[in-house]
């Protein structure tokens, strides 16, 4: 039996016709007792999950499981904003169904139980596709920006100004950071109701608007990657090209006015922005790329000045060089 959960922490789980890999998640939760509460946002799913049948096939107490239903497909944006408005407790950790949380992760809520408030707190993760050459960890490109920002290893510390827009560079997942619930909600941050690309929002706005940043080298959770699945995360249509309404958003907050958050973290998002657009570019179908090269010519060019396109020809000639010759960008 395991012992109180270490941390005043809600579980927000989005699921999409997953319910094999979402009682497997149920049954480590419960195993490694580490939420007060789990709250399962279904997305549509056919047949629809029950409570009842969750918390008995994984051994969660009924009293600490939530079930939230949306009757269409709206994507795992829209289920977490729906989960986040139903979370009592301090703390919200969002998670995939197909992820799973380690140990790591319970020692991590146990410092954060015993640190000074925080807005929220980004921690190391494992791919599976690390797996495949028997290495453990996150992808080397993530593992770069935890190296440049000092953080690659250590404990539990605050994340100073210099090392937040390394970190903003990662992968934006939502399932990598323990968030101060009312942090999410007094701020308005939420995720974008798009079946795609639906985390960008979330990710970057808790960085650009948090005053208290904690960062833990802990492998707090295994996240396993299938390349040609059929999650909506692997889809290739049209829904690719809403990608510039999450990066039109977080563009038009930096560029709002003097705040100094938007003056740290602009190379960082417009270098991020470049590298995004470059991977759609490489996996969208074809018959969307000349709208893709539209829609992504006008972005840059609306939100470059001459002062970013010299910064990112020196942070990041690969990708500039290769969006330049996509976007017409200037040389």
């Amino acid at each position: 039996m395991p012992s109180a959960p270490p941390l005043d922490l809600t579980v927000a789980i989005p699921s999409h016709d997953d319910n094999g890999n979402l009682a497997r998640l149920l049954r480590h939760l419960a195993a490694l007792g580490l939420a007060q509460a789990v709250i399962v946002a279904d997305d549509g799913s056919l047949p629809a999950p029950d409570a009842e049948t969750l918390a008995r096939d994984s051994g969660l107490d009924p009293a600490r499981l939530t079930l939230l239903r949306q009757d269409r497909v709206r994507g795992a944006g829209a289920a977490r904003n729906r989960a986040l408005l139903h979370v009592k407790t301090r703390h919200l950790l969002f998670l995939d169904a197909d992820d799973l949380p380690t140990r790591e992760l319970r020692s991590l809520c146990q410092a954060l139980a015993q640190a000074d408030p925080f807005d929220f707190c980004i921690f190391q993760h494992h791919d599976s596709r690390m797996a495949q050459e028997r290495h453990w960890g996150q992808m080397p490109f993530d593992q770069s920006f935890w190296a440049q920002a000092g953080r690659a290893q250590g404990s539990l510390n605050p994340v100073p100004d210099p090392a937040a827009p390394l970190l903003a560079q990662t992968a934006n997942y939502p399932w990598n950071k323990i968030y101060r619930t009312e942090f999410l909600l007094e701020q308005n941050i939420r995720c974008s109701e798009t079946l795609v690309h639906n985390d960008i929002a979330l990710h970057w706005q808790s960085f650009l608007r948090a005053e208290r940043i904690l960062s833990s080298a802990c492998t707090g959770v295994t996240h396993f990657v299938a390349d040609n699945g059929r999650r909506l995360t692997n889809r290739l249509d049209r829904e690719r090209l809403r990608v510039f309404e999450p990066l039109e958003q977080i563009a038009l907050e930096i560029a709002a006015g003097p705040d100094p958050a938007g003056r740290l973290y602009a190379p960082a998002f417009f270098g991020f922005a470049l590298g995004l657009l470059n991977w759609v570019q490489g996996t969208l179908a074809k018959e969307l790329q000349a709208e893709l090269q539209t829609l992504g010519s006008a972005f840059l060019q609306r939100y470059l000045s001459r002062e970013m396109c010299r910064q990112l020809q020196q942070d990041r000639p690969a990708d500039w060089q290769r969006a330049a010759e996509i976007f017409r960008l200037p040389a």
